[in-house]
């Protein structure tokens, strides 16, 4: 089973809930970046609810591919969302576990997004345990730039919510019921990036982020889910 999606800044539960459902995740870095997406930003709870963090980005680049999408390296948005996380997690149980990783990732010198966001989507996947094979669609041979280029007659598992872009080419859906778990502030705020599980679960995790995962047969498909 074969999932693809375009490469996420440190990414939410539900795509690592996909991921976890695929043999190979193909992370699409020769697709299209958008604007307003979470290519290049995620949320983080605070106390008063939740942060963005966002990578900043040289202007004119909507619609590029993602690969060649350049940072605005001169500003300091490395030091502004370590001190982001740190002052929003640094009382979890967990944060001193992972935290080093995530360090270590963000001292590098980023120069285009998408290494960038495929690199934070590695380190999670691995964080997690998850055995899941990743692939960057610029390193296929020939460079894919559509969902349908990069499939070549596997199954394919797409997100439930995405149907109108690429239903036609999936064999199978993933559907994803968000858990409510314990968060570091009262309350719980979903769609936060899987940072923030992981500061507060640890090993527990992966397995907290698979509740209300589920992978069906598309309506037309008669092809039955792998268990």
């Amino acid at each position: 089973m074969l999932a693809v999606r375009p490469p996420e800044y440190w990414p939410r539960l539900s795509y690592f809930a996909l991921m976890a459902q695929a043999d190979t995740f193909v992370l699409a870095d020769t697709f299209q970046y958008s604007r307003q997406s979470f290519q290049n930003r995620t949320r983080l709870r605070n106390p008063d609810g939740w942060q963005w963090i966002s990578v900043p980005l040289k202007g004119g680049q909507h619609g590029a591919p993602i690969e060649a999408v350049r940072i605005r390296d001169h500003l300091p948005w490395r030091r502004q969302h370590l001190r982001a996380l740190h002052y929003n997690y640094h009382k979890a149980p967990y944060f001193s576990c992972f935290m080093p990783d995530v360090e270590a990732l963000l001292d590098q010198p980023w120069q285009h997004l998408g290494a960038l966001a495929c690199a934070t989507v590695g380190l999670l996947r691995d964080l997690l345990g998850l055995p899941t094979r990743l692939t960057r669609a610029s390193a296929m041979k020939p460079r894919p730039t559509t969902v349908e280029a990069v499939i070549a007659n596997k199954k394919l598992i797409i997100p439930e919510d995405v149907q109108a872009v690429d239903g036609h080419l999936a064999t199978h859906l993933h559907t994803y019921v968000h858990p409510t778990y314990h968060q570091n502030f009262n309350g719980f705020a979903p769609e936060m990036s899987v940072l923030d599980l992981l500061f507060d679960y640890g090993p527990a995790s992966a397995d907290l982020l698979m509740q209300g995962s589920d992978v069906v047969p598309r309506a037309d498909e008669q092809t039955p889910v792998p268990r």
